[in-house]
């Protein structure tokens, strides 16, 4: 199980709501007092946290990745998503915070669409090991 950082996008209080007590892990910008900054310091966050970063924000965040990688910059992972249903985004968030560790999410710039079951999630899981 990984920690997940929902940047401000993301935060609804149903799905935090239900993956705590679901026993996630969750960071969330408001309270950590960084809420509407800019995605670098959120990434540099979720980093220092050891968490996943999750971001409707796929453009910025590939980028992000990119530019980390071209640095040699290390980060826990980010996790990109469209806008969709609180139903199904906490049930992908559901998996991906269960099925990924630190070692595999660890530098990985993924897509929370595939692990819309769980058969795919494990696939996809598996796929990523170094």
């Amino acid at each position: 199980m990984v920690p997940l950082y929902l940047d401000d996008c993301l935060m609804r209080k149903g799905v935090v709501r239900q993956l705590r007590a679901a026993g996630h892990s969750i960071f969330l910008p408001s309270e950590l007092g960084v809420e509407g900054q800019k995605d670098e310091l959120h990434l540099e966050t979720a980093t220092r946290l050891g968490a996943v970063l999750v971001s409707q924000n796929q453009g910025d965040f590939v980028k992000r990745h990119r530019a980390w990688q071209a640095d040699g910059r290390q980060h826990a992972g980010i996790l990109t998503t469209q806008q969709l249903g609180t139903g199904i985004i906490l049930a992908q968030l559901e998996r991906a915070g269960r099925l990924l560790s630190p070692e595999i999410a660890g530098n990985q710039l993924m897509v929370l669409a595939l692990f819309d079951t769980e058969g795919n999630a494990s696939a996809y899981v598996v796929s990523l090991h170094p």
